[in-house]
């Protein structure tokens, strides 16, 4: 991996500690209310982001707002929303120091063709960076996909080295009909960064949305030894984030120092 960072679930205070004890990064997910666009609260904020994170020498990301956006979609006034959001998070990002931003494609199974759906989201891909630097990453997370077929067939559509695949570990175990180490196989380094957390899939007959439980590292269905091992093999440049709820961040953060990976990248971070 390139380096490892943890999700701040919005309460930076609750592992600010955490990442510089570690010498971990940090996803800043604070922003993630679409309500507080154009409002005085962004900007508010953004001071407070600012001032704790004053002195942090880790790598920052974003989590953009994902409430109800849709990437391919045919209808303009939905295209107009997730463009006006895509936009507020990258300038928050610059104001913050980010060097990637997360973003959910939206894309609802069963709903669209694959093609024509790549095709709209593909031309929206090209009008969003049109006015962009290369100075940040967005990342297209999975959340409801059933396989990975949409987001390979985006990435190499758009063929932009500003965009590549944020693959949630998690959302792949919960919502799709494809292994994680599938998921991992086919992207390949498509897979810019990662979202790290368990789950205990689709069992129990629980409703779909019960299954994202977001637990530790070592609570659930997948094998995450395995899929570390996939992952630096097919993405070894991929950011990976835990993203488990907080009160399982502290073991996870343990896990990964007992298998190695910690102190791997933090010797990277030094070189």
């Amino acid at each position: 991996m390139k380096e490892i960072r943890l999700c701040d679930d919005t309460d930076v205070s609750r592992v600010f500690d955490l990442c510089v004890n570690n010498s971990l990064g940090i996803e800043i997910q604070g922003f993630y209310n679409p309500n507080l666009i154009d409002t005085e609260e962004t900007e508010k904020l953004i001071s407070y982001y600012k001032n704790v994170l004053a002195n942090f020498q880790g790598g920052k990301s974003l989590h953009a707002p994902f409430w109800d956006l849709n990437l391919g979609t045919k209808n303009p006034m939905i295209k107009e929303a997730t463009m006006k959001t895509f936009n507020y998070a990258y300038k928050v990002a610059k104001e913050l120091g980010c060097t990637e931003i997360v973003v959910h494609n939206g894309f609802v199974p069963n709903t669209s063709f694959y093609q024509g759906w790549v095709k709209n989201a593909t031309e929206f891909w090209q009008e969003f960076f049109a006015d962009k630097d290369d100075s940040i990453i967005m990342m297209i997370e999975n959340q409801c996909e059933e396989d990975s077929e949409v987001l390979k067939m985006e990435i190499d559509s758009v063929n932009d080295p500003r965009l590549k695949v944020c693959l949630d570990i998690g959302h792949a175990n919960a919502n799709s009909n494809m292994s994680v180490e599938n998921w991992i196989i086919t992207l390949g380094d498509r897979i810019g960064y990662l979202h790290l957390h368990n789950n205990h899939g689709k069992q129990g007959g629980r409703p779909s949305y019960m299954n994202d439980e977001h637990l530790g590292l070592d609570d659930g269905t997948i094998d995450v030894a395995e899929v570390f091992s996939l992952l630096e093999e097919y993405c070894p440049n991929a950011i990976w984030n835990v993203e488990c709820k907080l009160d399982y961040i502290e073991k996870s953060v343990e896990i990964l120092k007992s298998m190695g990976y910690i102190n791997k990248q933090s010797k990277r971070s030094k070189i």
